[in-house]
């Protein structure tokens, strides 16, 4: 016992002796205690401020807030409800913790309007561009029945699978793309580079254009483009780009685009699952929240991407309101709603169990959507080593070939 009293005086002698030692922790103190200014939106003014004060607001407050962010959110103040704590004091604990400093501003003026009296679905709505109807409405919902604890847990859950799914579809999009901007670049390379060196070695052998094999013609032209009218290549992908944007912009052309977008091969299947989850999980989560069915599907429909399948559930709402069923309503759209679908909700509705029912079919297609995924990969791997061999088959006939009769050129 006298030893180990010794041995942890010793211990915090020397931790005292260390002069590094208290250095280092006086930091970290310091670096706990510096302080930060709280932002409210609406209270806070800057232009009194420097140039980079009013740059560094500018960049914060135009970045992104992920929906991790909004899913961390909603969980651990869902957590914090549950275990009694005020909203407002849990809104602004969870404001301190916030890595995100554009997120960080916006919860400490949603902290700041509910300590003026406004509700917490209130003081979320003056950010619409970052809180969307469905989680307003969804809050709002839970203040008004006192579940407002449950309401934020299946919201978190709801954020939380959407931000699976979108990861998923991200990571199954980039192979793809990497693969052809790497084939771009390493196109663009030799184009610029090393076919000049090429043609320069042909000329000086004798080799004329009309002795050159046709890959070797075509990259020759390609050449020229690239090094002679490169501005006008820019030019025209850059008009081609903004025509194509003014087109998807406008209100016909947007719905034509989804539309297209919904018959490409394999991917189209792909789209319309994940519509389809997505209408099936928020149009349940807004029913078992206890909205009115006709506020959950305005609200589902107003959250959908797809410009068709807000067409469409547009139109159901409307024929829900003259006093048509959901299941009624979609049985003519077997394209974009299939018929166990439609099978499934008329029992939901007859059971009054829509909510149940939707969650049920919910977690069948997101699996459904995670298989689509792997088979979409396994068949895009075998396609991509297609492109990349046809493509080093067709530079090895446009450089080798005419190297070798060169050679034979020379032999002669």
């Amino acid at each position: 016992m006298e030893f180990d009293d010794l041995n942890e005086k010793k211990q915090s002698e020397v931790v005292a002796d260390s002069d590094e030692g208290g250095d280092i922790l006086k930091k970290i103190k310091h670096l706990n205690e510096a302080p930060t200014e709280k932002v409210i939106y609406g209270v806070y003014n800057n232009s009194d401020k420097g140039m980079w004060v009013k740059f560094n607001d500018f960049l914060i407050d135009h970045s992104k807030i992920t929906l991790k962010d909004k899913s961390y959110f909603f969980h651990m103040l869902a957590v914090m409800v549950d275990a009694g704590i005020p909203v407002v004091q849990a809104v602004k604990s969870l404001a301190d913790r916030a890595e995100n400093q554009h997120f960080k501003r916006v919860l400490d003026t949603v902290a700041y309007g509910c300590d003026a009296g406004a509700t917490l679905s209130d003081a979320m709505s003056r950010f619409d561009n970052i809180f969307n109807e469905l989680e307003i409405g969804i809050v709002k919902s839970g203040e008004a029945t006192g579940n407002l604890n449950t309401m934020l847990f299946k919201l978190s859950e709801q954020l939380d699978k959407k931000h699976d799914l979108t990861m998923k579809l991200w990571g199954a999009a980039v192979y793809p793309i990497a693969v052809l901007v790497v084939l771009v670049l390493v196109a663009t390379g030799m184009l610029v580079w090393i076919f000049p060196s090429l043609l320069s070695l042909l000329k000086e052998g004798g080799i004329s254009g009309g002795k050159l094999p046709f890959a070797t013609r075509l990259l020759m032209g390609l050449q020229t483009a690239v090094t002679g009218y490169w501005w006008v290549i820019l030019l025209v992908i850059f008009g081609i780009y903004g025509l194509f944007e003014m087109y998807v912009n406008s209100a016909d052309g947007a719905v034509s685009w989804d539309y297209s977008k919904l018959k490409f091969p394999i991917v189209g299947q792909m789209i319309r699952r994940v519509q389809v989850f997505n209408f099936i999980s928020m149009l349940g989560i807004l029913v078992d929240s206890g909205l009115p069915i006709i506020t959950s599907l305005k609200i589902t429909g107003n959250s959908l991407s797809n410009k068709v399948y807000k067409l469409k559930v547009q139109d159901v709402l409307n024929q829900v309101k003259k006093g048509s069923k959901i299941s009624e309503s979609l049985r003519d759209s077997e394209y974009l709603f299939p018929g166990e679908i439609v099978e499934m909700f008329a029992v939901g509705e007859a059971s009054a169990s829509v909510a149940k029912v939707s969650e049920k079919i919910a977690d069948q297609y997101q699996r459904e959507i995670d298989n689509s995924l792997k088979k979409l990969t396994s068949i895009f791997e075998p396609v991509m080593i297609l492109v990349v061999g046809l493509f080093v088959a067709l530079l090895a006939l446009a450089i080798m070939a005419p190297i070798f009769n060169l050679g034979s050129t020379i032999g002669q």
